[in-house]
């Protein structure tokens, strides 16, 4: 794999962190989420997902096995879903985080059962639907954390 391919897909080599490298990518996700401006979020979302599923669909074809840990971008796609409509404050980024990485990890039907798609876009699947999945959460849970204040 070539080297501008690797540093997008482990966003900046976060991806090779020793340990949780998938926790990183999503915390790295946050900082650049705080900083983008909030009214062009979805604009952003549909570029990453498009840019990321087509780098990885197009250079993982070949690839055989399971989803490589080093590769986070999924990661960062999924958090981008999580945050799609939301605002980027502190609090709210917090509570993304926290509830997609819930997802992501635990994996529920049927983010489990994209998870065994291996090649290509399957590596992407999980954490597309993670993120689809925390967001409805996210939306809900600042829905009743506003009406208690």
């Amino acid at each position: 794999m070539n080297s501008i391919f690797l540093f997008f897909v482990t966003c900046g080599f976060i991806g090779y962190l020793p340990f949780m490298p998938g926790t990183w990518a999503s915390l790295f996700a946050c900082f650049v989420l705080y900083f983008l401006p909030v009214r062009s979020l979805s604009a952003y979302v549909i570029l990453i997902l498009f840019v990321a599923c087509a780098t990885v669909c197009i250079n993982m074809l070949t690839f055989e096995g399971k989803d490589p840990p080093y590769i986070v971008i999924d990661e960062l796609c999924g958090m981008f879903i999580t945050m799609a409509g939301h605002g980027t404050s502190v609090i709210n980024l917090l509570i993304g985080f926290m509830i997609f990485r819930f997802f992501d990890i635990v994996k529920p039907y049927p983010v489990k059962y994209v998870e065994r798609y291996k090649k290509g876009c399957g590596i992407m699947a999980d954490d597309i639907i993670a993120g689809v999945f925390a967001n409805i959460c996210t939306s809900l849970f600042i829905y009743i954390r506003g009406l208690f204040r």
